[in-house]
């Protein structure tokens, strides 16, 4: 259920780096993404909002447990979730948001955080292309109530494969850990 020696040592460097109580690690981020949506509690025909311009997975993460992605356009200076356009797609189906930090750029944080406190919205950051990004000197993942990182190999911190995600809630961290070991 906790995984070996090494995969407690990388839970730990992460919480250590940025600071959360827990870390879970994953076979990959996106998987990472799925369990966050599920450990949630996200449910069928809930809504969430998550930008279109990011890899699939921000998506189909909602998609996997039947809710339903809104989309919110871009803010051109970041492309990140345009912070200014997300009130007018809340509705009272909409329970949580992705944020997707995009090619190391942080999201407009601020208003993003007043908007999911206003409207008890859960948020999601997707920090798959931004590990170590600060806004306003706080590390990406950091804001929400579950921060998401890529180890792909592809990325910035590279194990071939693999995902970590960091929250400060003990019963969020224990339902990603039963979410990873038997889905």
């Amino acid at each position: 259920f906790l995984g070996g020696p090494w995969v407690d040592k990388l839970e730990k460097s992460f919480c250590s780096y940025f600071s959360r109580n827990y870390a879970v690690s994953m076979n990959s981020a996106t998987s990472a993404l799925y369990a966050a949506v599920y450990a949630l509690g996200i449910q069928q025909s809930d809504e969430v909002i998550v930008t279109p311009y990011t890899m699939s997975a921000s998506a189909t993460a909602v998609l996997a447990c039947s809710a339903v992605p809104v989309f919110v356009d871009v803010d051109v200076n970041n492309y990140c979730l345009d912070a200014d356009k997300i009130e007018a797609a809340i509705t009272k189906r909409t329970k949580a948001i992705i944020v997707v930090h995009l090619f190391g750029n942080p999201a407009e944080m601020d208003k993003i955080m007043r908007l999911a406190k206003k409207y008890r919205l859960s948020l999601i950051e997707d920090c798959a292309q931004s590990p170590g990004a600060k806004y306003q000197e706080r590390f990406t993942g950091c804001f929400g109530d579950v921060g998401v990182f890529s180890l792909n190999r592809h990325k910035t911190i590279q194990t071939g494969e693999g995902g970590v995600a960091v929250t400060d809630c003990r019963d969020i961290a224990f339902r990603l850990r039963l979410i990873r070991n038997h889905a």
